[in-house]
């Protein structure tokens, strides 16, 4: 712990960087240093042809923020489970950016953040219904170009009490902490916009656009990728359903698989994707709260070669989940993954029971 009090130190005075930006936490004081995290250990179950079951750490954060008289806020947040990148060596920086605040329709944050797109993707990592973000979302989202997360200039404006909220960024295009030496000719451009219309009630879009250079041997035009969404949703006293809808365009070369603790392959050709969830969610009134999500991910792939072949795939995956809060700090949850896919179903359904505690 002091090791990474330390390196949190040195963050914070080499990258001073919008806590409403990451839709994570937020200060709650107007001077001082806020200590922040929280802790995911887990047991998960993967019945696949040959059943494997591991107890592991999904994420292990711990950050600091707070605000600067006058009109300046900072954030920083470090990872540091080893299961959730096995490449590095130890705890890693996730998120340095500082915000300009005065005005509440103009705010800018400078560094390094994860863009705003979609709903479950702006949602923080330890307030998501399921344990799992949906695999479209992962796909279209966290794989592109190094992750959710890069370094640039973000604007927004608004909050969860207004009718419209923005967000509209410019970044590398490279991923978290990579530089990028031409930004003319390789960048990101990011936007997202809500309204609501009625208390609860919420609609969103979302777009991106990035271009960079031929991850790919033997391509030579940069790779470009296209992402929109469409989102809502709807909560009344205790009940909350909400659905999103996200459609992808890569072109030159795309990566495939990764997600949450795994490793893209990349590949060159086109790649053409879409998928959807849509989610209920109960908050009982002993605390506990049942959840149903469905989801769609369906992709045409064509290859880079002087004949291309399509080849298209399609999955469903259901997740039935319990939750559990025990008080305001702490969550515990179940949740069976039933997944199907064509045009061939294989193994790979998910036990995954998780313990929560936010400090």
């Amino acid at each position: 712990m002091k090791n990474i009090i330390i390196l949190l130190s040195i963050a914070l005075l080499c990258l001073p960087i919008l806590s409403s930006g990451q839709g994570c936490s937020t200060p709650s004081s107007d001077e001082g240093v806020v200590l922040w995290g929280y802790l995911q250990p887990e047991f998960n179950a993967k019945f696949t042809d040959d059943t494997q079951a591991s107890f592991q750490f999904r994420r292990m954060r711990i950050g600091v923020m707070g605000n600067i008289p006058y009109d300046f806020s900072y954030y920083v947040l470090l990872e540091t489970s080893q299961f959730l990148n096995p490449n590095k060596t130890g705890p890693f920086l996730m998120d340095a950016f500082v915000s300009y605040n005065r005005f509440k329709n103009l705010r800018i944050a400078l560094g390094s953040f994860k863009y705003q797109f979609g709903r479950e993707l702006s949602m923080p990592c330890h307030g998501l219904y399921t344990i799992n973000r949906s695999k479209m979302v992962d796909e279209l989202t966290a794989n592109l170009n190094g992750g959710n997360r890069d370094i640039g200039l973000m604007l927004l404006g608004g909050n969860d009490t207004t009718f419209f909220t923005y967000s509209a960024s410019i970044t590398n295009g490279t991923g978290m902490f990579q530089t990028d030496n031409n930004l003319l000719n390789t960048y990101s451009l990011n936007g997202r916009v809500t309204i609501q219309p009625l208390k609860g009630l919420y609609f969103g879009a979302s777009a991106r656009t990035t271009q960079s250079p031929p991850k790919a041997e033997g391509v030579e035009d940069d790779d470009t990728k296209l992402r929109y969404g469409f989102d809502a949703q709807y909560s009344f006293k205790n009940f909350t359903l909400l659905g999103e809808y996200i459609h992808g365009k890569d072109e030159g070369s795309y990566t495939e698989g990764g997600g949450c603790g795994g490793d893209a392959i990349t590949k060159t050709g086109t790649n053409n994707a879409d998928g959807f969830y849509v989610m209920a969610v109960y908050r009982t009134s002993s605390n506990f709260e049942p959840v149903y999500k469905i989801e769609s991910y369906e992709t045409i792939k064509s290859d880079g070669g002087d004949t291309p072949t399509n080849v298209e795939e399609s999955s469903i995956c259901q997740t039935f989940g319990l939750n559990y809060y025990p008080n305001d700090w702490t969550r515990l949850q179940l949740n069976y993954v039933y997944r199907a896919e064509k045009p061939k179903e294989i193994n790979n359904d998910m036990l995954l029971l998780q313990l929560q505690v936010r400090f």
